[in-house]
C-alpha cells in the first residue's frame, strides 16, 4: 500500500497508476493534511472480488449457491407471487 497527498498523487499519477496495473502494489491512499481521504485500487482488484454475505464474510465457508436459488421458489410462494 502506498499513500501520498493529493498534490504528490497528481504529480506522480501516472507511476501510481502504472504500480497498480502491474500489481506492484495492491491500493494507493490518498491523504489531505495527512488524513486519508480517498483510495486507488486496480480495476478487477479489490473492487472485483467475490462479495459474501455479511454472516458468512471472511470465514472462509463458501455458499451453496443451488440450495439459496432454490429458496428463492420457496419466499416466493409465501408472498403468493
Amino acid at each position: 500500500m502506498s499513500s501520498c497527498t493529493i498534490a504528490e498523487t497528481k504529480n506522480s499519477l501516472s507511476a501510481i497508476l502504472a504500480a497498480l496495473a502491474s500489481g506492484a502494489e495492491q491500493e494507493h491512499v490518498i491523504k489531505n493534511r495527512n488524513v486519508p481521504v480517498a483510495i486507488i485500487l486496480p480495476y478487477g482488484g479489490s473492487v472485483a472480488k467475490e462479495r459474501r454475505f455479511g454472516f458468512a464474510k471472511d470465514d472462509g465457508k463458501d455458499i451453496d449457491w443451488e440450495a439459496f436459488d432454490a429458496m428463492d421458489d420457496d419466499i416466493a410462494d409465501m408472498f403468493g407471487v
